[in-house]
């Protein structure tokens, strides 16, 4: 009762610094509004999502977080038999629609997907009640994910009469999306297997609360990581004439891989190539014997991705070649671009039109050239993956920062817009 008070006291709170700054509740109040009456305890899952916050889990390890979702999901009267593990921590949940004498018109099952896990970063919220107490943090919002397909399980559970009798909704509980990922594995044990259609979205606290920005094609990056290590011949600082410098090496290199950006793609392809880190070195009179540097590729077309690394092993070999050491690059496969489907983005936009207003979808500042797994399941089946906007009002967050915290207040328009997708999707009658 202590926590249930608190969370009302919570919400009024910020309900109250929203209006005060002129932010637009009303949707969003309507949203919280059609949730409950349809049977959703938005603030039991508030709860829920802040004790998932505060013990976070990371990659393939959420065994706490996905005992904590099944258990809400009996709770809600969905069958046992009909929640299957998947990908070891990852959850496939079959809701069966019941309904009868409704038109059967749309497809027969829709997928919906949450990410479960955290980040190997600490938290830096101090004053947060619910403040991480592992060495892992919600810093990506994924917490808040799954308490949206929660809140939309919790009405599709309790009113399946208004879903057609045989017409599935898939709920994806998937673990890793921060990295290995959690999604191609969760495909190849079957879980899109009879699936028409896979929907999810992605929380971002740089678009204003409310905001559903989505584009067909290209919505977010394929990702690679760039390894290069040089290698030298060291020595004594005094004799630089008699060794191989993989300093200056490195530095040749990393000066000479700016021009694949500018010299050697077509400036219409849209794409980030970045070095983040340079190490070499021990003391101040020694030269080394390696040097190593690594970066990302965020790019939104294959054969262009394809082409950049050719040009940076190219490039990286010649220049420490020239120079009298060696480069060895190492390019890594991390996820593929994610790519909606044209029809199934349209039936995003129709949806949270009517459900958010016109004027809140959007497709500015899309793509994104943060990456995403979800790519995997749109390889596989046609679907849309969306921005929800949860930006309040003076609000100037980010992901992966250390200080982000999910705004618990848009858990139900979340999930409202999951049953909107459900409904105009299966033909059903849920809200």
């Amino acid at each position: 009762m202590h926590q249930y008070l608190l969370v009302l006291s919570e919400y009024q709170q910020i309900k109250d610094m929203v209006e005060a700054k002129g932010g637009d509740f009303s949707r969003k109040e309507e949203h919280h509004k059609l949730m409950t009456e349809a049977g959703c305890n938005i603030d039991e899952l508030i709860v829920l999502r802040r004790d998932i916050h505060k013990h976070a889990e990371i990659a393939f390890k959420e065994v706490e977080t996905s005992r904590k979702i099944k258990e809400k999901l009996l709770s809600y009267g969905i069958e046992e038999e009909n929640i299957k593990p998947c990908a070891g921590t990852g959850l496939v949940v079959d809701i069966i629609g019941t309904g009868e004498g409704l038109e059967a018109t749309g497809v027969n099952t829709i997928a919906l997907r949450a990410d479960m896990d955290a980040l190997p970063i600490p938290e830096n919220n101090p004053d947060l009640p619910y403040r991480t107490i592992t060495e892992f943090a919600h810093m990506c919002g994924h917490d808040g994910h799954v308490c949206t397909l929660l809140a939309a399980a919790q009405v599709m559970a309790g009113r399946r009469s208004g879903i057609p009798k045989g017409k599935k909704v898939r709920l994806l509980f998937q673990p890793a999306e921060e990295g290995p990922g959690g999604a191609l594995p969760m495909i190849k044990e079957g879980c899109l297997d009879g699936v028409d259609e896979v929907y999810g979205y992605h929380n971002i606290p740089n678009f204003d609360e409310g905001d559903v920005r989505v584009v067909a094609g290209p919505i977010m990056a394929q990702v690679n990581i760039v390894k290069i290590k040089v290698i030298g011949k060291g020595g004594h600082g005094s004799v630089p004439h008699m060794l191989n410098d993989v300093i200056s090496a490195g530095a040749a290199i990393l000066n000479a891989l700016h021009t694949v950006k500018s010299r050697c793609v077509d400036s219409k392809e849209n794409f980030v190539f970045t070095l983040t880190q340079f190490t070499s070195g021990f003391t101040y009179n020694v030269f080394p014997d390696e040097a190593f540097m690594q970066g990302t590729i965020r790019s939104y077309n294959v054969k262009t991705a394809e082409h950049i690394m050719s040009k940076i092993r190219q490039i990286a070999e010649n220049t420490a070649l020239a120079m009298g050491c060696k480069a060895e690059v190492d390019i890594i496969d991390m996820y593929p671009p994610t790519v909606n489907h044209a029809k199934e983005t349209e039936h995003v936009i129709r949806v949270a039109s009517a459900a958010f207003g016109a004027e809140r979808v959007k497709s500015q500042d899309l793509p994104l050239t943060a990456s995403e797994d979800f790519s995997f399941f749109l390889e596989n089946r046609p679907g849309c993956f969306y921005m929800l906007g949860i930006k309040r009002p003076g609000e100037n967050y980010c992901l992966h920062t250390s200080y982000f915290d999910y705004n618990d207040s848009m858990i139900a328009s979340g999930g409202l817009l999951f049953i909107r997708l459900v409904e105009d999707r299966l033909g059903a009658k849920i809200l």
